[in-house]
Formats: structure tokens, C-alpha cells, sequence
């Protein structure tokens, strides 16, 4: 050994060994920690299942796994089947959910096609695939604060007894929240972009959607409370605000916004402020859909034509405004009446 090579000095010696010492005690301290964490995950997804069997769903996951070791957790599933008493059943071709140790709160999905289901009682049944289908959730105080989902290539078929419906889209994002301002305030936004109606081929052109809703009082939904329950625990009728809906087929547009109340029964009712751009080549796109015998659209057109003097350019293109009233899911337009509107759900659910 050369002059200049040093053994290094006890002083040092010591600082490494008490860093390594560190170093070796925070690793296993994670570890266990990250363990002890899969383990009360397992628990609690087990406990739910339970809760969920007793309350009359059936719910299973096809080799359940949690991994992500060190920094976070991925519960994966190859195949989730869900069934309840009625006899309706669910099967979603799998599941993966991930979360940060250090952020527990904040969970991204990931789901896999294909989605199917059958409801007996109804006679509705269908299936749905897709490219990509992505959520985040943000939870807070016990309630889900934030839900943002995108899915991209979404293809659906639903049947019912009497009629089948194809859909295709390139795109469609929801996003529900608790509004900031608002602590009571649910907010949600739909949008879904070139919307394909397979199943009406006369209706070639392609549909753009976007709509934006408010329900004061509605934040409770995000907490799991079901919308019977929320009508009827405001007196049995909850205000709702559509901010805007908005809608592109083809050269034709059609805007909307207004306030409504959902009735105990159900029913809606409230005042639609709706415009129509380039009516005549809309009413054109439906006319091979309308029922035989059916006037609605004719009707419609000599309206349309008695409001003429009422007609503005909006962006370039001849926009007609109507007034939509609803009383109980029965609108109409003037003495004009339009096909009913459904209920929201079956008064006693």
C-alpha cells in the first residue's frame, strides 16, 4: 500500500455504517408497511364483496391480484362477473385499478372489453367493446370528490323486445364533480364525438354531443345515494339546471338550456329554451325515421315556418328559437305536442 492510499478513518468508518443502517432500516420499515397495506386492501375488497352479497348483488373477480411494489398498488382482474337477485347480470372482460402509496385518494381504472348485459325482467340486453376505456377518481371526507373517464372507440348493440340499436363513436369523456363554489353542488359534463346511429341507416351523417348539468343538492349522488332517494329527500322535487346542450348532425345545430324539476314520480318538468340551426335540413334527416302516419314532423315544419320572422344568423347559419314546455314528461311546443318524455325511474323504486 502506497503513502497516499488511507484506510479510511473510524469518523467516516462510523457515518457509512450508521447510513447503511438507515438505508436498511427505512427499506424494510417500507416494505412492511407496503405489505401490511396490500393485506387491509384485500380485506377491505373482500369485505365488500360480502356487503355487496348480502345487500343482493353478487359480485366476482377472476384471479385477483394486487401488485405494484414499492410506491403503489395494482389490483388487477382478469374478468368481473356481477349478478343480483332480479336476475340481472354484468360481465366486464377485466379491471385493473392503480394508486399511489403516498396517494391513496386519487385511483386510475383501466377496463377491458368486452362489457355485457342482460336484464331479463326488462328484456334489455347488450354488449359494448372498445380501444381504450380510462377513469380517474378522486376521493375525499368518504364520498367521491371527482370523476374523470375517457373512452376511445366506444361500439355498443342494446335490444329490447321490439327493436335493436347500434351505436359507434370515435370518443366519448364524462366528467362529474363537486362544484367548487358550491358545497352541495353536483356538476357533470358529457361529451361524445362523431356519435354513428348504425341501426338508422338512413341517418348518414354523424352526431356531436356536448351537455353540461347542475343538480343543487345533487352532491349526495357522489356519495352512492340513488336519485329516487334524492327527490324524495328534498321534498320530492329536485331542481336541475341543463347549462347547455348542444348538438352538431351535419349543417344543422341544435342548443338548449333550461331549469327542471324531477317529480316524485319520475316525470320532468320545466321549460326548455331550445334554438334550432338550419331546422329544414333537420327535420329532412328524420323524416325516413318518423313512424307511418305519424305528423309530429310535419307539424313541426309549419311551425317552424310560422316563426320564420323570428329567424337570426347565428355563426352563418338560419337559427330558429323555440320554447319546449314540460309538464310531467309531456312537452309541448305551443298547442304542439311532442312525444313524451320517460321517467327517470318508477315511482315506489
Amino acid at each position: 500500500m502506497s503513502s497516499k492510499e488511507k484506510l479510511p478513518s473510524k469518523p467516516t468508518k462510523r457515518r457509512y455504517i450508521i447510513l447503511m443502517s438507515v438505508l436498511a432500516i427505512v427499506v424494510l420499515g417500507w416494505s412492511a408497511v407496503w405489505f401490511i397495506g396490500r393485506s387491509l386492501l384485500h380485506e377491505q375488497l373482500n369485505s365488500q364483496m360480502n356487503t355487496m352479497a348480502a345487500q343482493g348483488l353478487e359480485v366476482s373477480c377472476a384471479d385477483l391480484a394486487i401488485n405494484g411494489f414499492p410506491f403503489r398498488y395494482e389490483v388487477s382482474c382478469r374478468q368481473m362477473i356481477s349478478a343480483d337477485r332480479s336476475g340481472a347480470a354484468a360481465k366486464l372482460g377485466g379491471l385493473q385499478a392503480v394508486a399511489l402509496i403516498y396517494n391513496p385518494t386519487h385511483i386510475i381504472f383501466e377496463a377491458g372489453a368486452p362489457a355485457v348485459m342482460d336484464i331479463p325482467l326488462s328484456g334489455m340486453s347488450g354488449d359494448m367493446t372498445w380501444k381504450t376505456a380510462r377513469a380517474s377518481m378522486k376521493f375525499g371526507s368518504g364520498a367521491l370528490g371527482k370523476l374523470d373517464a375517457v373512452v376511445e372507440k366506444p361500439e355498443a348493440v342494446l335490444n329490447n323486445p321490439v327493436s335493436t340499436g347500434s351505436f359507434a363513436a370515435e370518443k366519448a369523456e364524462l366528467h362529474v364533480r363537486q362544484s367548487d363554489g358550491e358545497a352541495d353542488f353536483f356538476e357533470g359534463f358529457l361529451s361524445v364525438d362523431a356519435l354513428q346511429l348504425r341501426s338508422l341507416p338512413n341517418l348518414q351523417d354523424a352526431v356531436d354531443l356536448r351537455a353540461h348539468l347542475q343538480i343543487p343538492g345533487g352532491a349526495a349522488l357522489l356519495a352512492g345515494a340513488n336519485l329516487p332517494w334524492l327527490v324524495q329527500s328534498n321534498g320530492g322535487e329536485l331542481p336541475i339546471k341543463l347549462v347547455v346542450f348542444d348538438a352538431n348532425l351535419g349543417e344543422s345545430r341544435v342548443k338548449a338550456g333550461g331549469d327542471f324539476v324531477v317529480n316524485g314520480d319520475g316525470t320532468l318538468s320545466g321549460t326548455l329554451d331550445l334554438s334550432l340551426g338550419n331546422a329544414e335540413a333537420l327535420i329532412g334527416a328524420f323524416k325516413p325515421l318518423a313512424p307511418t302516419g305519424d305528423r309530429t314532423l310535419a307539424l313541426m315544419e309549419q311551425v317552424l315556418k310560422s316563426l320564420d320572422p323570428l329567424a337570426s344568423e347565428v355563426d352563418g347559419v338560419k337559427t330558429v328559437p323555440l320554447k319546449v314546455n314540460i309538464d310531467r314528461g309531456i312537452a309541448r311546443i305551443g298547442l304542439l305536442p311532442l312525444p313524451p318524455i320517460p321517467p327517470l325511474f318508477q315511482a315506489g323504486f
